[in-house]
């Protein structure tokens, strides 16, 4: 497990990742951190200060600053941003007279060279000479390199009674089965399960979300390293949703369970960060790029694959707008929007052009298999209706996917059914699809057509919602044409998918006018989505992170202001 933790640790970077990982580690260890990472603010060398004891002895202050990796000459005193020995005298000659707090000015104090790897040979004597000309009276040095922080993390933050071997063995079957991402992620599963089965009150909470995070982190360090981040992906996607289970009656924002679920949190974007921009947003300004990158000669795998890439990038995208809404919320722009909301709205800009680019230029995404993907498309159109400039595409997004499950259905191609399984898949496409019988059977039920009924309306494609309830009236007469809401069972339910839950309203009506006054009626009576801790504590897309990963129909909730905007105009 050492080795394993120490692989981690020199692959971290210095920035939010191996500086964020130190305050939990010293937390661990007793000590009160009184100055963690911050961006933008000036300290003068150190990036992390705590008081505490080590090993038993006298309580002294660390003053620590971090660097990533091994420590090379570059690093050491090159012409690398930010080398390590300037930041050392700046801790000596600033921080220690004019920034040290008054009630720790008589301890001992202790400079810490931290870094996740160890000191290149090359160097070793010029940084041992540094630390003995400057250590005198109450200042001393310590390298904390990547074998001591190992070291502490196991002792500390994953010692038996809190991650027993049973768990660390978890942690290495998923790690040595990357290449195998589902299986991988299973066995992180059950890690997670066992992390979170000891949780029984607000301490415990906070303890055990910081060692699924710190086992996280090691997961994403090693996914990224082989170039799979699938794994990390699926693994901080469920880490994330029962996190915020266990933590969501304790959660107020600033005590200890709710700063170990915001770091979670950070992680979770990290990683999906990562994952878009390396995986995805490099490839999806070139035709059928990211169809080929599936290598499989089968439609199917590209259809459920592509599909799966859609309702990511979506989800992406509704973190983005919503800490744009937050940022905007917070500091109304007057005459322009600040640095900070520029850099999001940006960003935000990035992943709409990505799906708009990804649809274009894989058309496999005009035509769904399942029924069930009105999921992914139900997460991409509500993010794409916050953004005006994209509206000629989704029209015409949606009039060719509605013309396209129209002509299949009635040619006897490739029209969505409501099986998942991939077996099922290959059977419906050597099927007789002409079949009445089996017609019928496989397209018993949809929450496909009502969702694109709402949408064809909201964007008033007249012509095309007329098609559409045509087509409902005329082969779909034995379908339940239906939709999802969540219910008073939903708040329990939701974040672990530990049951089934919420309501489905029937007899969905696919004219224009109906559609809509339809949807209105049923957000105003499945008032339980109002009520859901997500929503109430300013987290909203934990809810939609949570449709798409235990495949839930978005809640028509987030285009109720939509809806009335529509009515009045």
């Amino acid at each position: 497990m050492k080795l394993i933790l120490k692989q981690y640790l020199a692959s971290l970077r210095e920035r939010q990742e191996l500086d964020a990982v130190l305050p939990d580690l010293l937390s661990s260890m007793g000590m009160n951190v009184f100055i963690s990472p911050t961006r933008g603010v000036k300290e003068y060398g150190v990036d992390i200060a705590a008081v505490g004891q080590v090993n038993g002895q006298e309580e002294k202050v660390y003053l620590f600053s971090v660097k990533s990796g091994n420590l090379t000459r570059e690093t050491w005193n090159g012409s690398a941003d930010q080398a390590l020995r300037p930041s050392l005298d700046e801790i000596q000659d600033s921080f220690i007279l004019s920034r040290l707090p008054p009630e720790h000015g008589d301890k001992k104090i202790v400079i810490c060279l931290c870094f996740g790897g160890d000191v290149n040979s090359g160097i070793r004597q010029e940084v041992s000479g540094y630390e003995q000309r400057n250590t005198r009276g109450n200042i001393s040095f310590e390298e904390w390199n990547g074998d001591k922080l190992a070291e502490f993390i196991q002792q500390y933050l994953l010692k038996e009674e809190l991650l027993p071997s049973s768990s660390q063995a978890l942690l290495r079957k998923s790690l040595a089965l990357l290449e195998e991402p589902e299986s991988s992620s299973k066995h992180f599963s059950f890690l997670i399960d066992e992390i979170l089965s000891n949780v029984t009150d607000a301490d415990s909470a906070a303890s055990s979300i910081t060692r699924i995070n710190v086992c996280l982190w090691v997961l994403f360090s090693w996914c990224r390293d082989g170039g799979n981040l699938e794994a990390a992906y699926l693994s901080s996607e469920r880490a994330l949703l029962l996190a915020w289970d266990k933590v969501k009656v304790h959660y107020t924002g600033r005590n200890k369970p709710s700063k170990s679920f915001d770091r979670i949190l950070d992680t979770y974007q990290q990683i999906t960060d990562c994952y878009v921009d390396q995986c995805l947003i490099p490839y999806v300004k070139y035709k059928y790029a990211l169809s080929h990158a599936v290598l499989s000669p089968c439609s199917i795998d590209v259809n459920l694959k592509l599909f799966d890439v859609l309702g990511r990038l979506a989800v992406k995208g509704h973190w983005i707008l919503d800490l744009l809404s937050k940022s905007c919320t917070d500091s109304p722009p007057a005459d322009e929007e600040s640095e900070e909301q520029e850099k999001i709205r940006l960003r935000l800009r990035d992943i709409t052009k990505s799906i708009n680019l990804l649809v274009v230029n894989n058309p496999i995404l005009l035509s769904p298999y399942k029924d069930s993907q009105a999921i992914d498309l139900g997460l991409t159109l509500t993010l794409l209706s916050n953004n005006s400039e994209l509206d000629e595409f989704v029209q015409s997004w949606l009039t060719e996917m509605v013309n396209i499950c129209i002509f299949s259905f009635e040619s006897n191609g490739m029209y969505p059914i409501v099986h998942n399984s991939y077996e099922k898949l290959l059977d419906h496409r050597n099927k007789d699809k002409a079949n009445s019988n089996y017609k019928n059977k496989v397209t018993e039920a949809s929450i496909l057509y009502p969702l694109l009924a709402v949408f064809c309306s909201l964007y008033k494609l007249d012509s095309v919602s007329q098609d559409l309830e045509r087509f409902a009236t005329d082969k779909l007469a034995h379908s339940t044409l239906q939709y999802w809401y969540p219910n008073q069972s939903s708040e329990q339910y939701m974040y672990s998918n530990s049951e089934t839950h919420g309501s489905a309203s029937t007899d969905f009506p696919m004219d224009r006018s109906a559609t809509l006054e339809h949807i209105k009626q049923e957000c105003g009576n499945a008032d339980s989505f109002r009520n859901m801790s997500a929503v109430t504590t300013g987290k909203a897309p934990l809810i939609l992170t949570a449709c798409r990963s235990y495949r839930y129909p978005v809640p028509l909730h987030y285009l109720e202001d939509w809806i009335t905007a529509s009515e009045q105009l």
